[in-house]
Protein backbone atom coordinates (compact mmCIF):
# COMPACT_ATOMS: atom_id res chain seq x y z
CA UNK A 1 0.00 0.00 0.00
CA UNK A 2 1.39 3.59 -1.05
CA UNK A 3 2.73 5.59 2.12
CA UNK A 4 0.07 8.63 1.45
CA UNK A 5 -2.59 6.39 0.99
CA UNK A 6 -2.21 4.68 4.52
CA UNK A 7 -1.58 8.02 5.95
CA UNK A 8 -4.73 9.65 4.38
CA UNK A 9 -6.75 6.54 5.66
CA UNK A 10 -5.28 6.51 9.20
CA UNK A 11 -6.18 10.34 9.90
CA UNK A 12 -9.32 10.72 7.94
CA UNK A 13 -11.82 12.37 9.72
CA UNK A 14 -14.33 10.93 11.70
CA UNK A 15 -17.31 9.52 10.34
CA UNK A 16 -15.15 8.82 6.84
CA UNK A 17 -16.63 5.50 5.27
CA UNK A 18 -12.53 4.35 4.44
CA UNK A 19 -11.36 1.87 6.47
CA UNK A 20 -9.19 2.77 9.06
CA UNK A 21 -5.98 0.63 9.65
CA UNK A 22 -4.87 -1.42 12.38
CA UNK A 23 -3.56 1.24 14.89
CA UNK A 24 -1.55 1.16 17.80
CA UNK A 25 -1.01 4.66 19.63
CA UNK A 26 2.11 5.09 21.46
CA UNK A 27 1.70 8.23 23.28
CA UNK A 28 3.86 9.52 26.43
CA UNK A 29 0.66 11.03 28.82
CA UNK A 30 -2.58 10.82 28.96
CA UNK A 31 -4.06 13.56 27.42
CA UNK A 32 -1.36 13.43 24.61
CA UNK A 33 -4.05 11.35 22.30
CA UNK A 34 -6.19 13.64 22.68
CA UNK A 35 -4.05 16.79 21.40
CA UNK A 36 -3.15 14.49 18.98
CA UNK A 37 -6.50 12.88 17.79
CA UNK A 38 -9.01 14.47 19.67
CA UNK A 39 -11.21 15.43 16.63
CA UNK A 40 -11.15 11.86 15.60
CA UNK A 41 -10.96 9.71 18.29
CA UNK A 42 -13.92 7.82 17.54
CA UNK A 43 -12.51 5.72 14.41
CA UNK A 44 -10.30 4.60 16.81
CA UNK A 45 -12.60 1.79 18.25
CA UNK A 46 -10.32 -1.06 17.57
CA UNK A 47 -7.05 0.63 18.25
CA UNK A 48 -4.53 -0.23 21.07
CA UNK A 49 -3.98 3.06 23.48
CA UNK A 50 -0.51 2.61 24.85
CA UNK A 51 1.06 5.36 27.31
CA UNK A 52 4.58 4.76 28.35
CA UNK A 53 4.21 7.07 31.31
CA UNK A 54 1.78 7.38 34.35
CA UNK A 55 1.83 11.42 34.03
CA UNK A 56 2.80 11.70 37.47
CA UNK A 57 6.61 13.28 38.23
CA UNK A 58 7.89 11.51 41.20
CA UNK A 59 8.80 14.57 42.50
CA UNK A 60 5.21 15.11 43.86
CA UNK A 61 5.39 19.12 42.39
CA UNK A 62 2.57 18.52 39.78
CA UNK A 63 0.97 16.82 41.93
CA UNK A 64 0.71 19.07 44.74
CA UNK A 65 0.38 21.73 41.97
CA UNK A 66 -2.57 20.03 41.52
CA UNK A 67 -4.01 20.00 44.89
CA UNK A 68 -3.07 15.76 45.12
CA UNK A 69 -1.59 15.33 49.17
CA UNK A 70 -0.63 11.68 47.84
CA UNK A 71 1.23 10.86 44.24
CA UNK A 72 -0.76 8.18 43.85
CA UNK A 73 -4.01 10.23 43.77
CA UNK A 74 -2.98 12.29 41.33
CA UNK A 75 -1.60 9.46 39.32
CA UNK A 76 -4.90 7.40 39.30
CA UNK A 77 -6.95 11.11 38.66
CA UNK A 78 -4.93 10.84 35.61
CA UNK A 79 -6.00 7.53 34.60
CA UNK A 80 -9.83 8.05 35.38
CA UNK A 81 -9.08 11.60 33.15
CA UNK A 82 -7.58 9.18 30.35
CA UNK A 83 -10.74 6.85 30.11
CA UNK A 84 -13.42 9.54 30.41
CA UNK A 85 -11.77 11.33 27.60
CA UNK A 86 -12.52 7.72 25.72
CA UNK A 87 -15.75 7.45 27.24
CA UNK A 88 -16.77 10.99 25.59
CA UNK A 89 -15.51 10.16 21.92
CA UNK A 90 -17.69 7.22 22.03
CA UNK A 91 -14.68 4.67 22.65
CA UNK A 92 -14.80 3.76 26.13
CA UNK A 93 -14.11 0.24 25.15
CA UNK A 94 -11.03 0.35 23.32
CA UNK A 95 -8.20 -1.50 24.53
CA UNK A 96 -5.52 0.73 26.71
CA UNK A 97 -2.03 -0.07 28.03
CA UNK A 98 0.16 1.42 30.64
CA UNK A 99 3.81 0.80 30.70
CA UNK A 100 3.96 2.84 34.10
CA UNK A 101 7.46 4.41 33.75
CA UNK A 102 7.31 8.06 36.25
CA UNK A 103 6.24 10.75 34.09
CA UNK A 104 9.70 12.47 33.19
CA UNK A 105 11.54 9.69 33.68
CA UNK A 106 11.37 8.03 29.85
CA UNK A 107 14.77 9.07 29.03
CA UNK A 108 15.99 6.61 31.53
CA UNK A 109 14.13 3.59 30.10
CA UNK A 110 14.76 3.88 26.68
CA UNK A 111 15.80 0.20 25.74
CA UNK A 112 13.24 -1.77 28.61
CA UNK A 113 10.43 0.81 26.85
CA UNK A 114 11.49 -0.40 23.48
CA UNK A 115 11.67 -4.01 24.03
CA UNK A 116 8.13 -3.97 25.98
CA UNK A 117 6.79 -2.21 22.94
CA UNK A 118 8.42 -4.86 20.53
CA UNK A 119 6.64 -7.29 22.24
CA UNK A 120 3.75 -5.62 22.04
CA UNK A 121 3.91 -4.99 18.57
CA UNK A 122 4.18 -8.78 17.82
CA UNK A 123 0.90 -9.54 19.93
CA UNK A 124 -1.16 -6.79 18.32
CA UNK A 125 0.48 -6.50 14.80
CA UNK A 126 -0.64 -3.07 13.36
CA UNK A 127 -0.44 -1.48 9.67
CA UNK A 128 0.36 1.90 11.83
CA UNK A 129 2.08 3.61 14.84
CA UNK A 130 0.99 6.98 15.46
CA UNK A 131 3.60 8.80 18.09
CA UNK A 132 5.13 11.80 18.85
CA UNK A 133 8.02 13.23 16.49
CA UNK A 134 11.53 13.73 17.69
CA UNK A 135 12.00 17.86 18.51
CA UNK A 136 12.99 18.10 21.57
CA UNK A 137 9.41 19.78 22.75
CA UNK A 138 9.38 16.98 26.40
CA UNK A 139 11.75 14.62 26.96
CA UNK A 140 9.42 11.85 27.12
CA UNK A 141 7.78 12.49 24.00
CA UNK A 142 11.48 12.20 22.53
CA UNK A 143 11.59 8.66 24.38
CA UNK A 144 8.50 7.73 22.79
CA UNK A 145 9.81 8.90 19.21
CA UNK A 146 13.11 6.69 20.10
CA UNK A 147 11.29 3.61 21.43
CA UNK A 148 9.07 3.39 18.45
CA UNK A 149 11.33 3.93 15.84
CA UNK A 150 13.54 1.11 17.55
CA UNK A 151 11.01 -1.13 17.64
CA UNK A 152 10.16 -0.87 14.12
CA UNK A 153 13.51 -1.67 13.08
CA UNK A 154 13.58 -4.71 15.53
CA UNK A 155 10.01 -6.23 13.93
CA UNK A 156 11.96 -5.65 10.77
CA UNK A 157 14.98 -7.18 10.98
CA UNK A 158 13.10 -10.34 12.39
CA UNK A 159 11.21 -10.59 8.97
CA UNK A 160 8.25 -8.83 10.33
CA UNK A 161 6.19 -6.16 7.53
CA UNK A 162 6.86 -3.48 9.73
CA UNK A 163 3.97 -1.07 10.50
CA UNK A 164 4.20 3.00 9.18
CA UNK A 165 5.32 5.31 11.99
CA UNK A 166 2.27 8.20 11.89
CA UNK A 167 3.56 11.21 13.76
CA UNK A 168 1.04 14.05 15.59
CA UNK A 169 2.53 17.85 15.32
CA UNK A 170 3.10 18.73 19.03
CA UNK A 171 5.35 21.44 20.38
CA UNK A 172 8.82 22.34 20.11
CA UNK A 173 11.14 25.51 20.76
CA UNK A 174 10.99 28.41 18.00
CA UNK A 175 12.62 31.60 17.48
CA UNK A 176 10.36 33.73 19.57
CA UNK A 177 9.43 30.91 21.60
CA UNK A 178 7.26 27.72 21.75
CA UNK A 179 5.18 26.40 18.94
CA UNK A 180 2.18 24.31 19.07
CA UNK A 181 0.46 22.92 16.60
CA UNK A 182 3.38 22.32 14.01
CA UNK A 183 6.04 20.39 12.87
CA UNK A 184 9.52 21.35 13.16
CA UNK A 185 10.91 21.98 9.80
CA UNK A 186 13.20 19.48 8.32
CA UNK A 187 14.96 19.45 4.81
CA UNK A 188 13.80 16.56 3.25
CA UNK A 189 10.24 16.52 1.09
CA UNK A 190 7.69 15.24 3.61
CA UNK A 191 4.08 13.00 3.35
CA UNK A 192 1.91 15.46 5.34
CA UNK A 193 -1.65 16.18 5.91
CA UNK A 194 -3.22 18.73 7.70
CA UNK A 195 -7.19 18.81 8.73
CA UNK A 196 -8.86 22.23 9.23
CA UNK A 197 -11.28 21.15 12.03
CA UNK A 198 -15.00 22.19 11.77
CA UNK A 199 -17.40 23.58 13.99
CA UNK A 200 -18.33 20.45 15.23
CA UNK A 201 -15.08 18.58 15.47
CA UNK A 202 -13.91 21.65 17.57
CA UNK A 203 -16.89 21.30 19.98
CA UNK A 204 -16.12 17.60 19.64
CA UNK A 205 -11.94 18.05 20.33
CA UNK A 206 -12.72 20.53 22.93
CA UNK A 207 -15.00 18.23 25.19
CA UNK A 208 -12.47 15.74 24.75
CA UNK A 209 -9.62 18.20 25.74
CA UNK A 210 -12.15 19.52 29.33
CA UNK A 211 -11.74 16.08 30.68
CA UNK A 212 -8.25 16.07 31.06
CA UNK A 213 -8.93 18.86 34.23
CA UNK A 214 -5.44 18.66 35.61
CA UNK A 215 -4.41 19.87 32.54
CA UNK A 216 -6.07 22.73 31.38
CA UNK A 217 -3.40 25.60 31.85
CA UNK A 218 -0.88 23.19 29.28
CA UNK A 219 -3.67 21.75 26.88
CA UNK A 220 -4.46 25.18 26.93
CA UNK A 221 -1.64 26.30 24.54
CA UNK A 222 -3.00 24.21 21.63
CA UNK A 223 -5.48 25.33 18.82
CA UNK A 224 -8.64 23.94 18.48
CA UNK A 225 -8.28 24.59 14.27
CA UNK A 226 -5.95 22.32 12.82
CA UNK A 227 -4.58 18.51 13.19
CA UNK A 228 -1.88 17.61 11.42
CA UNK A 229 -0.02 14.48 10.89
CA UNK A 230 3.12 12.68 8.80
CA UNK A 231 4.69 9.67 7.60
CA UNK A 232 7.70 9.50 10.39
CA UNK A 233 11.29 10.65 8.57
CA UNK A 234 14.54 8.83 9.54
CA UNK A 235 15.73 10.68 12.62
CA UNK A 236 19.24 10.73 14.44
CA UNK A 237 18.55 9.98 18.14
CA UNK A 238 22.16 10.16 18.46
CA UNK A 239 21.79 14.16 18.28
CA UNK A 240 19.52 16.79 19.16
CA UNK A 241 16.66 17.43 16.79
CA UNK A 242 17.87 20.63 16.07
CA UNK A 243 19.91 23.58 17.18
CA UNK A 244 20.35 23.78 20.97
CA UNK A 245 19.14 24.57 23.39
CA UNK A 246 15.85 22.66 23.00
CA UNK A 247 12.71 23.33 24.68
CA UNK A 248 13.12 21.09 27.53
CA UNK A 249 16.89 22.25 27.79
CA UNK A 250 15.17 25.07 29.75
CA UNK A 251 12.65 23.27 31.27
CA UNK A 252 13.21 21.97 35.36
CA UNK A 253 12.41 18.40 33.69
CA UNK A 254 15.47 16.45 34.85
CA UNK A 255 17.20 16.19 30.90
CA UNK A 256 18.90 17.94 28.46
CA UNK A 257 19.18 17.29 24.86
CA UNK A 258 22.89 16.44 25.44
CA UNK A 259 22.14 13.85 27.89
CA UNK A 260 18.96 12.34 25.91
CA UNK A 261 21.48 11.97 22.84
CA UNK A 262 24.00 10.18 25.27
CA UNK A 263 21.46 7.76 26.71
CA UNK A 264 19.74 7.22 22.68
CA UNK A 265 23.26 6.39 21.83
CA UNK A 266 23.90 3.92 24.89
CA UNK A 267 19.97 2.13 24.19
CA UNK A 268 20.80 1.52 20.62
CA UNK A 269 24.25 -0.33 21.90
CA UNK A 270 22.06 -2.63 24.21
CA UNK A 271 19.33 -3.04 22.14
CA UNK A 272 21.55 -4.17 18.98
CA UNK A 273 23.51 -6.61 21.16
CA UNK A 274 20.02 -7.95 22.75
CA UNK A 275 18.40 -7.76 19.19
CA UNK A 276 17.82 -10.97 19.57
CA UNK A 277 16.14 -11.67 22.75
CA UNK A 278 14.45 -8.34 22.43
CA UNK A 279 11.00 -9.89 21.46
CA UNK A 280 10.86 -12.86 23.30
Amino acid sequence: MQRSSLLTRATAPSGNPAAQPKALLVFAHPDDEAIALGARLARFRDALFVHVTDGAPRNGQDSRDHGFARLEDYRQARREEFRKALACAGIGDAAQECLDIPDQEASLHLAEIAMRLCRILEQFEPEVVFTHPYEGGHPDHDACAFAVHQTVAVHAQRGHTPPEILEAAFYHAGSDGLLTGSFLRRPERMLEVAYPLSAAERERKRAVLDCFATQRPTLSLFRLDTERYRVAPAYDFRRPPHTVPVHYDRQPWGMTSERFSELAREAREILLQEAGAACH
